[in-house]
This record gives structure tokens, C-alpha cells and sequence, in this order.
């Protein structure tokens, strides 16, 4: 009997022991599925977003090569005509430079073509493991940096060869209003900063906008039209520096980011997020459509940019851009958005943010020519526009992809989106961010036609 007892004593202490160690082995697995879930859940966002982000670099950067390529070339053969350069107005060095820089340019392009062909481009989905999205994600880029130097190779190669295209009154006249439209942008610029730098850095800025007005008045050839856009980007580019170092901005040893709103403005979430921007001395940018600016006959538009936040264009009605190509809807999508919220704020439209993200060489073209404004794209998406989106999961989904120089989508019509930003600039703040407008992140004035996805991943066109 007293054996039995002992027995039955002997199994119950070990039930308990059993019974804590489950209990311990379960902790303990929460425990590391809480520490591993973050890193793990980053790896796979990130992989996602950058392949997305690089994928849809490369196919910009392959289609304006193309482009640069066919038109570089009709030059080469304009000046190779009669058996020789025209030395009246091109040398023999510039000419065979130019020849050089071209048949490297193409042979460069065919060994990309030849690569994408034998490694066709996958599909980003979340159906690939993270570690192929980084092995598309690290072609993809090295596809993307190799046309983009030669792009920059031929551009520096072939500014001798500009002068070709004077006698072309077409290629003056698109030159002439890029000058006129970039001219107005930085004379906006201009405007916004005049009680914020110095007067001889203004006066620079001040000279190179009269030169180019003055020569768009002129009617000025093709590559005067061109050098004087050269001096407004150097001169806004200084200003953009000097803009900087008053605000101690330097985004090459500070860690920055650029949180942007889209399909704006919204009559009650609008002014609540303005009120939580300001609160949390956090920058932002917000690309508004034009329709609803016109609807409030641009009251909206004002006070965000009376509050300091710049105010860009995502078109008229959130028609995708090849579409509106496609359609012919460049003077209300594009032109009209441009011109309303200009109206409202008193600064031309610098940049626009393609809806869904998707843009083609013909709008980035016409944007560039017509506007003088450059594309706005994103690297972190934070899906608050997905179905079943909440605050906490937008906040997941930036935290995990944020990294320094990162531009990020939201969209100020969603109230999570709004509720979910408090936190989201204490978080990044607690990681050390600093909220920054896209040219404080890039520390350059906007180039018309350029693409914008990070401060990494630039495309200057």
C-alpha cells in the first residue's frame, strides 16, 4: 500500500515536470517565432519590392536606350553624309567620338538583350521564394546599370552632335517649350526659396531662368535650347544643396525618407493628416488628382502647400499613363491636372506620380517635353489600398521594407492610412529617420523625364 503511494507520488511529480517542460518547448518556440517572424517577414517584403521596383526600372532604361540609340544614329549618318563629317560645325574628334560611343552603346545593349533572352524576366509574385525574387532583383539591377551608362556615355558623346538638330524647326520647337516648361519650375523653385538661401546662390539661380526665358522668347535652336537647360539644372541643383545644408539635411550620411500621399485631396482626411505631419515635424509630398482639386476650386491644394508640403499631379482622374498615350488624353490627364494645381498652390507641378505605378516611354517623353516635370515612382509600397488593409498592416508592411533613401507610397484617402501615420514616424523616427521632400532625398532638382524610385535608383533621361 505504501508503495503504491509512493508510486502514484513518483508519476504525479513527473506529469508536472512533463508537463512544464511542454510548457517551456512552447514558450520558447513563441518566443523565437516572434524574434525570427520580423526578419523573415523583411527578407520577403523586401525581395518583393525590389524586384517589382527593378524590373520595372530595367524596362524603362531598355526602351529609352533604344530610343537615344535610333536617334543618335540618324545623327551620326546626318553628319556622315557626302563622305565625311560636316566640319563646318562638328570636328573630327567629336564625330568619330560620338561613332565610338554609339557601337559600344549597342554592343552593350545586344549582350543585355542576348542575357534577358537565355534568363527570361520572371514574374515578381509572391508565389517565388525570396531567394529567386533576389536573384531576378540582382539581374535586374545589373541590366538597369549597364543601360543606364551608356546612356550617360552617349548623352556626354553626342552634345558636340547637337547642332545637327538646329535646321530641324520640330526638334527646336519641342526644345523650346521643355526650356520654357523647365524654366517655369525652376523659377517656382526659385519663388519657394528666396527667404531660405543666399542671395548670391538665388541671384545664380535668378540669372539662369531670365538666359532661358530669353531664349525661349528668341526661339532658340535646339542646342542653345539645351545648354540653357544644363545651367538651371546646375544652378537649382546648388540652391538644392544650399536648401540642405540650411535644413542640416545630408542624405549621404543621414538616414532619410520620403513618405508621399496619393489620390488626394479628401475634404476630412486630408486636413487630419496635415494636423499629423505637423504634429510629428514630419515632410511629406502629396500627389493630388485634378479632378478633386477642381472640385473645391483648389482649396485643398492651397492649404497643404501653404502648410509646406509640395503638391504634385497623379493625373486628372487616375487614368493609367500608357493608357492616357494610348488615348489621347494628355491635354485633360496631364496638362489640365498641371495647370489647376498650379493655379491653387502658385508653383508649377514638378513631378507626377503614375497611377498603379505604370509608365512607358511615350508619357515619360511627353511628360518631360511638355511639363518639364520628372516621374515620381516608389520603392515601398505600403498596400493601405489592398482589400482587408488596416493601420497595423500598412505599418507592418512599411517597417519591414524601409531602408534609407526609400520613397514611400500611401494614399491620404484611406482613414487607416491617416490613423496608422502618428505611429508610423514614431517607429521610423525611433530608427533614426529623417522626413524628407524627393529633392532633399536626392539633393538634386528634378530633370524633366527623369524617373525617380529611391536615391539609388534614379533614371536620369
Amino acid at each position: 500500500m505504501a508503495k503504491a503511494q509512493r508510486s502514484r507520488k513518483s508519476g504525479g511529480r513527473r506529469g508536472t515536470r512533463i508537463a512544464l517542460a511542454m510548457v517551456l518547448v512552447v514558450a520558447l518556440v513563441i518566443v523565437l517565432g516572434v524574434v525570427l517572424f520580423d526578419p523573415a517577414y523583411s527578407y520577403y517584403r523586401k525581395g518583393m519590392g525590389q524586384c517589382v521596383q527593378w524590373g520595372n526600372s530595367y524596362e524603362l532604361a531598355a526602351a529609352h536606350l533604344d530610343t537615344v540609340i535610333a536617334q543618335d544614329a540618324a545623327l551620326v549618318k546626318q553628319a556622315g553624309m557626302d563622305g565625311g563629317p560636316q566640319q563646318k560645325t562638328i570636328s573630327i574628334h567629336a564625330f568619330e567620338q560620338a561613332k565610338s560611343a554609339l557601337k559600344t552603346a549597342q554592343g552593350h545593349r545586344d549582350q543585355v538583350t542576348a542575357q534577358e533572352s537565355a534568363n527570361p524576366v520572371m514574374a515578381c509574385t509572391s508565389r517565388a521564394l525570396t531567394p529567386k525574387l533576389n536573384a531576378e532583383t540582382k539581374r535586374e539591377h545589373g541590366w538597369t546599370a549597364t543601360l543606364q551608362r551608356q546612356i550617360a556615355a552617349l548623352d556626354k558623346a553626342f552634345k558636340p552632335m547637337l547642332v545637327l538638330k538646329d535646321t530641324d524647326a520640330e526638334a527646336s520647337k519641342a526644345a523650346q517649350k521643355e526650356l520654357e516648361a523647365v524654366s517655369a519650375g525652376v523659377a517656382g523653385f526659385a519663388k519657394s526659396e528666396k527667404n531660405s538661401i543666399k542671395s548670391a546662390t538665388l541671384a545664380q539661380l535668378t540669372k539662369a531662368v531670365d538666359q532661358a526665358n530669353e531664349d525661349v522668347t528668341k526661339a532658340a535652336p535646339y542646342s542653345v535650347c539645351k545648354r540653357d537647360e544644363d545651367r538651371l539644372y546646375a544652378a537649382a541643383d546648388q540652391a538644392v544643396a544650399a536648401h540642405n545644408k540650411a535644413r542640416d539635411v545630408d542624405c549621404d550620411v543621414q538616414k532619410c525618407v520620403a513618405l508621399t500621399f496619393d489620390d488626394g485631396p479628401d475634404p476630412k482626411l486630408t486636413p487630419e493628416l496635415l494636423l499629423d505631419l505637423k504634429s510629428g515635424n514630419a515632410r511629406a509630398t502629396f500627389f493630388e488628382m485634378g479632378q478633386k482639386v477642381q472640385a473645391d476650386g483648389g482649396a485643398l491644394a492651397r492649404q497643404v502647400s501653404q502648410a509646406g508640403f509640395p503638391v504634385e499631379s497623379h493625373t486628372w482622374s487616375h487614368e493609367d499613363l500608357p493608357a492616357i498615350m494610348q488615348n489621347h488624353h494628355e491635354q485633360q490627364q496631364i496638362d489640365d491636372t498641371g495647370e489647376v494645381i498650379g493655379s491653387a498652390t502658385g508653383f508649377p507641378v514638378n513631378f507626377v506620380r503614375p497611377p498603379h505605378g505604370a509608365a512607358d516611354e511615350a508619357s515619360r517623353t511627353y511628360i518631360g517635353q511638355q511639363t518639364g516635370a520628372a516621374i515620381a515612382m516608389y520603392g515601398v509600397d505600403s498596400y493601405d489600398w489592398s482589400d482587408g488593409a488596416t493601420s497595423s498592416s500598412l505599418t507592418r508592411k512599411i517597417m519591414a521594407q524601409i531602408e534609407p533613401g526609400a520613397i514611400v507610397l500611401m494614399h491620404d484617402i484611406h482613414p487607416h492610412t491617416v490613423a496608422a501615420v502618428p505611429d508610423i514616424i514614431a517607429q521610423l523616427k525611433k530608427k533614426g529617420y529623417r522626413f524628407v521632400t524627393i529633392p532633399e532625398l536626392t539633393g538634386e532638382y528634378p530633370r524633366a523625364g527623369a524617373v525617380y524610385y529611391s536615391r539609388d535608383d534614379i533614371l536620369r533621361m
